[in-house]
């Protein structure tokens, strides 16, 4: 059985998210910004003799960064063939040994667990999300192994989509609708990978909208333990209550950035740790 929506990937298939002109420009992109540094959370993790395995890895700029970077065993799965094409190509240009392969997340079936599975603002565009993200942590995962997933949030992500539907309701077309997003989105220079951010965000067929309290549900029945979030910016967390008080801020936070004519994801990360054998025998966390 499947919850991959063929929609969605015929969608992807015109053109994958974070798509730039040619293989070459996506691979000097890599060279020159390492985009890791924007999630602290993972470079402990991120070791030579680590295996980690990225959920929808579209054209591969996490996972080639993640393979050029720190020289881990990254494996890409995605169900559109397009971006797997030049998720490959790219690793060629960087001569990286990261491996890439056309998979449905919901019928892959790994030969062994990985050390680290990461899975960025794929698995709310299935038709079962919270699908999704079990099957990270009880399918792909290893005990003692950490899973980093990003969603869009409920909270943060609505503003947004209202701003743009506002102004299709207003009958506004979809350059105007572009050239909005442009204005809101400035550093994204390269056209063809600015389009492909403006498509995935503002035109897409099909996604839902998740919280942390959500997700903490499910890293309660999978066996898992909250590491670390982008909702208080990956500090340590001294209080769950504190930390979805603060999550329930995000709207504001959203509605804010649109009043200063900037943009702002919707979106929030999570690191969470599968329980080895003896805690969970032992009720230790």
């Amino acid at each position: 059985m499947t919850f991959a929506n063929q929609e969605v990937l015929e969608f992807y298939k015109a053109l994958p998210f974070n798509y730039q002109q040619s293989a070459a420009d996506q691979a000097r992109a890599i060279r020159q910004r390492n985009s890791l540094a924007a999630y602290p959370p993972l470079i402990p993790y991120l070791t030579p003799q680590a295996r980690v395995l990225e959920v929808g890895c579209g054209t591969g700029w996490l996972s080639n960064a993640i393979a050029h970077y720190h020289g881990s065993q990254v494996l890409g799965i995605d169900f559109n063939p397009v971006a797997v094409e030049r998720a490959r190509a790219v690793a060629e240009v960087l001569r990286l040994g990261s491996e890439f392969r056309v998979e449905d997340l919901f019928q892959f079936e790994p030969e062994r667990p990985f050390d680290l599975v990461l899975s960025l603002g794929v698995l709310h565009h299935t038709d079962n999300c919270q699908v999704g993200v079990r099957r990270v942590f009880e399918h792909f995962l290893a005990p003692g192994g950490h899973a980093f997933i990003g969603l869009y949030h409920r909270y943060g992500r609505l503003p947004f989509l209202e701003h743009f539907q506002q102004m299709q309701a207003a009958g506004a077309d979809e350059a105007a609708l572009f050239a909005r997003y442009r204005r809101m989105n400035p550093q994204l220079r390269d056209d063809v990978q600015a389009r492909s951010w403006f498509r995935d965000q503002v035109l897409h067929p099909h996604e839902t909208q998740h919280t942390l309290a959500e997700m903490l549900e499910l890293i309660d029945e999978s066996a898992m333990e909250l590491v670390s979030t982008s909702i208080n910016r990956f500090e340590p967390i001294e209080s769950i209550q504190r930390l979805l008080e603060e999550e329930r801020g995000y709207r504001d936070i959203a509605l804010e950035r649109l009043r200063e004519d900037r943009y702002f994801p919707g979106f929030f990360l999570f690191l969470a740790r599968k329980k080895d054998t003896l805690s969970r025998s032992s009720g230790l966390q």
